[in-house]
């Protein structure tokens, strides 16, 4: 919270507010942070915990960490040298990244940062063109898997971004595409997005692609069981981190029953508020395989660049090893619902 602060004093409000933003009243935003402490951790004692292992093993690459950076647009907003620095940083520190279809920075720059796992985040777009482009690049650029997002038919409405009039200076990959490469208008850029994609067109996509495809976007336990049917290499419970729309639930309580539904078959991985390391234990304790971190890695971009990412991610790093040794579990691997409390 001091950095998120901290980096309200250094941006531009209109790109603070873009950032910083949700959808409506913002009571998923919030909901997103606090939900988290509704699940407790009930720690096991006399546990030998002189060694703690953080690793992970996602779509058969083992991760040193249990998390990876989020996709977020239009980072040279935040700072500069933006998702180069936020590339070198999770590769100091372990973690994979998954990047924006808007981003600030050509993604074959990116990846060549990266000592980590590389994913790219898709949005569908209306002409089917644009789209076979970026999926055909992501494979050439060496980018692992592809993240395609399924909450974004339209725009959710942020009232911070309407007020503010924030727009774009900076030419995003996708406008080098689809726009000429000129900054398009938020109205331009939304409208570019496939309100008609639909679970016949993951399919078409991951044939495109020779890619494992992760759906982005689950809220709920049926659409997470037809992802399975389909062929989604994993999904991401997500709510868009509260900016699309301001009536569902936070993820800490749709991810459970998604997860049992799931049943190990692929990953499930979780985004939305997450802020500490403990937070991190929850959300593998419910079940999840691994956790996105947005928001904190933007406020450490903003104030500090490569180094405020390391230190955001180093930080999450030593909270959730803290965690493993007081809540008496070794591995990370090892955390399950016994680990949790039965909330009263």
């Amino acid at each position: 919270m001091d950095l998120e602060r901290r980096a309200e004093e250094l941006l531009d409000p209109g790109a603070f507010g873009y950032f910083a933003g949700g959808a409506g009243a913002e009571r998923v935003l919030r909901e997103n942070v606090t939900a988290w402490a509704d699940h407790r951790l009930a720690p096991k004692v006399l546990v030998d915990v002189s060694r703690l292992d953080t690793s992970i093993t996602l779509l058969g690459r083992e991760h040193s960490v249990p998390f990876l950076i989020a996709p977020m647009a239009y980072q040279r907003h935040a700072h500069p040298a933006g998702e180069l620095a936020t590339a070198r940083g999770a590769s100091a520190v372990g973690a994979g990244m998954i990047v924006s279809t808007q981003t600030t920075t050509h993604p074959e720059q990116i990846a060549a940062e990266l000592d980590g796992p590389g994913w790219f985040q898709l949005y569908a777009m209306r002409d089917p063109a644009v789209t076979d482009a970026l999926i055909d690049a992501a494979r050439e650029q060496g980018y692992e898997a592809l993240v395609l997002t399924v909450d974004f038919p339209v725009g959710g409405l942020r009232q911070r971004d309407i007020d503010s009039g924030f727009a774009v200076t900076e030419p995003t990959y996708v406008d080098s595409i689809a726009g000429g490469g000129r900054p398009l208008s938020p109205a331009e850029r939304h409208h570019q997005h496939d309100p008609s994609l639909t679970w016949d067109s993951v399919a078409r996509i991951a044939e495109r692609a020779g890619l494992p495809v992760l759906l982005k976007g689950i809220l709920r336990p049926d659409d997470a069981r037809r992802a399975v049917d389909c062929g989604a290499a994993g999904i991401v419970v997500s709510n868009h981190g509260g900016r699309q729309l301001d009536a569902v639930l936070p993820t800490a309580h749709a991810l459970a029953p998604i997860v049992d539904v799931v049943g190990g078959r692929f990953p499930v991985i979780v985004d939305g508020g997450i802020r500490r390391g403990s937070d991190i234990a929850v959300a593998l304790a419910l079940g999840a395989d691994a956790v996105l971190i947005g928001r904190p890695v933007l406020w450490g971009l903003a104030t500090g660049g490569e180094q405020g990412v390391i230190d955001v991610l180093s930080q999450l790093v030593e909270e959730l090893q803290n965690t493993l040794a007081l809540v008496g579990c070794p591995s990370v691997r090892q955390l399950d619902r016994s680990f949790l409390a039965t909330p009263p």
